[in-house]
């Protein structure tokens, strides 16, 4: 703890607060004492900020490293009063994210050029690989629209068609699909082939 010597009320009006260290002590024009400004000064010097350190003035280039040196020497590589330069990383404009990689890569593989047979016969293949014959139509749908490069389901069909959904533009094909849901869950539809 510092004790401070007695002093007038004249001295007492020239003080300020110390802006480092909030002590009511005489400041310099950056409103530091003399104890943090020299703090100051050590911290640019080991930050290695030559053209801010008024002991790196007039100091030549190669003893630039020397002053450094003694400065961590003396007074240790820790920063005394500046806070320590974080090393800068520029932010990847493209996210890493798990899920944002996976949807690159679905949109890398996606086919771009598609007709209705071919989404017809995406579905097809699909709900023929699979082991049981009624198939969630959530995962034939998720399956399509990885497939084929922002599948637009009112551009698919007859000329004329808009259909709002994919599970209206299948349902239009019932010699090729059935579909069904229960009424317990409903909004869950189950898709097979009609063959079956």
């Amino acid at each position: 703890m510092k004790h401070f010597p007695e002093q007038d009320d004249e001295t007492l009006n020239s003080l300020a607060f110390c802006r480092a260290c909030d002590l009511p002590l005489p400041v310099n024009e950056l409103g530091l004492c003399d104890d943090c400004y020299a703090k100051l000064e050590r911290d640019l010097i080991r930050m290695r900020d030559w053209d801010y350190s008024a002991e790196a003035f007039g100091v030549p280039d190669a003893q630039l490293e020397a002053l450094r040196d003694l400065v961590i020497r003396e007074y240790g590589a820790a920063y005394e009063l500046l806070e320590q330069p974080h090393e800068y990383k520029p932010k990847n404009k493209r996210s890493k994210s798990r899920a944002t990689q996976r949807r690159r890569e679905i949109a890398a593989q996606a086919i771009r050029e598609y007709s209705t047979d071919d989404v017809l016969q995406a579905a097809h293949d699909f709900i023929q690989a699979q082991t049981e014959p009624w198939v969630n139509f959530s995962r034939v749908s998720q399956h399509l629209y990885e497939r084929f490069y922002h599948l637009k389901p009112k551009r698919l069909g007859a000329p004329g068609k808009k259909y709002k959904s994919l599970l209206k533009f299948i349902a239009d094909y019932p010699d090729r699909f059935q579909l069904r849901s229960k009424p317990d869950q409903r909004g869950v539809y189950w898709i097979r082939l009609s063959d079956d």
